[in-house]
């Protein structure tokens, strides 16, 4: 689930491009680009609910434009209005023909919507097209599923091929290393934990997880250290929270 919001950012960022490269046919088109820019700048500030007006208003308008349904998804599926998101995704990748990118997103939703075997397929979907220019990301969210199905060597399987495509994909050696703490493999566990903190050195889900390994190796300074990052890190989230009713333990 780390995966999501960097996904998110790119699929956005590409939509915005694509929609305003297409000449408008009409008026409809023209006043759908209009709320589609002013929903993402919204989504920039955030303020969510007001986005997801604007691109209401632009599907509305345009419906038969998939950038315009994917960004609704996107913003559905921030606002947690899961079946929501999962339509207009759907329709996205109907509308354009099977983009890898929408792919990406719906197996992105079905992870939060922890639905294993469907973030699997689609996730699938998305990294076995050579046009989709981040497989890495969909190799990680595919892994990430079977890690929570509770099938971890499947899910290293995935996260090895993730590493293939780009060995400086810090979620996938969170994830990986998270893969050897369900296998009982703590060492390995940690040097992927700090492997994901040299790539990212803000990574505050990786300095977590490192303390929560270092804990279970009875290693109280190191475990003390990495919470104490990972809170620093992330003040004033759950996070954070965890980690401090961690370092209660110490």
């Amino acid at each position: 689930m780390l995966v999501v919001p960097f996904v998110r950012t790119i699929v956005l960022v590409v939509a915005l491009m694509l929609l305003w490269g297409c000449a408008p046919a009409n008026q409809d088109r023209q006043a759908a680009q209009t709320h589609y820019a002013l929903g993402v700048s919204y989504l920039r500030e955030p303020n969510v609910t007001e986005a997801l007006r604007e691109f209401l208003k632009a599907v509305e308008l345009d419906p038969r434009n998939a950038n315009l349904h994917q960004v609704l998804g996107q913003t559905y599926h921030l606002k947690k209005a899961y079946p929501e998101a999962e339509k207009h995704y759907l329709e996205a990748v109907r509308l354009s023909g099977g983009d890898p990118g929408y792919y990406n997103n719906l197996g992105a939703l079905y992870l939060d919507m922890q639905r294993w075997d469907d973030a699997v397929e689609y996730f699938r979907l998305a990294a076995g097209d050579l046009l989709f220019a981040q497989p890495e990301v969909a190799f990680t969210g595919a892994g990430t599923a079977l890690l929570e199905k509770g099938e971890p060597l499947e899910a290293i399987e995935y996260f090895q091929q993730s590493l293939e495509k780009n060995r400086r994909y810090a979620p996938a050696h969170l994830h990986m290393g998270r893969a050897y703490q369900a296998l009982g493999r703590p060492g390995p566990a940690i040097e992927s934990f700090l492997e994901a903190t040299r790539i990212d050195t803000g990574y505050a889900e990786a300095y977590y997880q490192l303390g929560l390994a270092y804990m279970k190796r009875k290693e109280d300074g190191k475990a003390r250290e990495a919470f104490e990052k990972a809170i620093s890190l992330r003040p004033d989230s759950e996070l954070s929270r965890k980690a401090e009713n961690y370092l209660k333990l110490l």
